[in-house]
């Protein structure tokens, strides 16, 4: 796939591009070449973000797809400047936090709607030790009771584009404006994105990882694979597993259709489930994830004979561990007819976050189409925040 650092394979047959693609995809794909869908768009728009930084802790107030991304790419690089996430009510963390963080502080409060429970109560302990030489950055719709709340308190306010939702918003000021203040590279972030759209949006299923893709799950989904679970085989990338679990979970479950997804994290979870994956239900559909280049390296030293309890590991260096595992794991599944898909990064870096996060949100548009579900909505969502209001009122 050439201009992105992304190889995509499939880990049986019969689960690429052959499979029979229904006229719905097409015609969506088609649609979507001439006009696609907002998100698709936002690596191509020129991002509104902060002027400057004040040099001190970088807090980030949200939840759900206010900060999942940002946090995602964040644990993924771990840019030059620490920020600090603060999502649910939790009391404790967020004293320890207060402890740590040291002023000036520039606070992002994100929430599309303006009126996130989490978000406004989070916020508030904040703006109760606000000092004169802390920045507050309201991001969120333009004419929300929290854009409207900033402009009153003479507050920076940044818009999130309205016809974006929140889980797809990764590449607006949602994720970026927090991401470049801390010294990331957003213009390499947004370069992955864009290169890897075009064959996203490809008519020709052979070079269109996300339609592949949304077309293995929805096949392995019919024949009762109801379970998706992405397997990592890179650590740091874990929280970006949990940014795809919100996107799945909020966009394609509805209407009494469904796939739960699940992540996984290789070596670890291989001695925690890898029993229940190759001898439990056959209920799942796997994703593995790894990158060709992991940067750092160590030898297994023999040194004082430790090595000698496991054969053939001594003089090893971690990333020949690491692949031998991952080549392990992809041949029990083909001997026991798990299906899996395999995405492999060139490394771990900018360009191919944004091109695994840019194919991953258009995957889920497809899918949604497949399985007949709006992807860009979750109607039940509201349904626990107005019990939440009600109970509020009466204590």
């Amino acid at each position: 796939m050439p201009g992105v650092n992304l190889k995509f394979n499939f880990g049986l047959p019969g689960q690429g591009s052959n499979l029979p693609v229904p006229a719905e995809l097409t015609d969506y794909i088609k649609k979507q070449k001439q006009a696609p869908e907002s998100f698709i768009q936002a690596p191509f728009e020129k991002p509104t973000l902060p002027k400057s930084s004040n040099g001190g802790a970088l807090v980030v107030i949200g939840i759900g797809g206010s900060n999942l991304g940002a946090l995602a790419i964040w644990q993924a690089l771990r840019p030059e400047q620490k920020i600090y996430f603060i999502e649910t009510f939790d009391a404790r963390r967020l004293e320890r936090l207060l402890a740590k963080a040291k002023h000036p502080w520039t606070i992002f409060i994100v929430s599309k709607s303006g009126t996130t429970s989490e978000t406004v109560a989070n916020a508030s302990v904040f703006l109760g030790k606000l000092k004169r030489e802390d920045k507050v950055i309201a991001i969120t719709d333009e004419g929300s009771r929290l854009w409207e709340w900033a402009e009153d308190n003479e507050f920076s306010r940044i818009a999130v584009p309205k016809e974006i939702g929140g889980r797809y918003s990764v590449f607006t000021a949602v994720g970026l404006a927090p991401l470049a203040m801390a010294g990331l590279d957003i213009a390499r972030l947004l370069k992955g994105a864009r290169d890897i759209t075009e064959s996203c949006l490809s008519a020709d299923l052979s070079k269109n990882p996300a339609a592949q893709s949304a077309l293995a799950i929805y096949q392995n989904w019919k024949s009762g694979k109801i379970i998706h679970d992405t397997f990592i085989f890179e650590p740091d990338l874990e929280e970006l597993g949990k940014w795809y679990r919100q996107l799945i979970g909020e966009s394609i479950g509805k209407n009494g259709k469904g796939i739960t997804p699940t992540v996984s994290i290789g070596t670890t979870d291989l001695h925690s489930v890898a029993q229940l994956y190759l001898d439990g239900p056959k209920d799942k559909f796997t994703t593995f994830i790894s990158a060709q280049n992991r940067g750092a390296d160590f030898d297994v030293s023999s040194k004082f004979g430790l090595t000698d309890l496991v054969p053939d590991i001594a003089g090893k260096k971690f990333s020949v561990l690491m692949d031998a595992v991952l080549a392990g794991v992809k041949a029990t599944y083909k001997k026991k007819k798990l299906p899996f898909v395999e995405i492999t990064l060139a490394d771990i870096s900018e360009e191919s976050l944004g091109a695994l996060m840019q194919m991953k949100m258009i995957e889920t548009a497809y899918l949604g189409k497949l399985m007949g579900v709006n992807a860009f909505d979750e109607p039940a969502v509201e349904l626990y925040k107005e019990e939440v209001r009600k109970l509020l009122k009466d204590l």
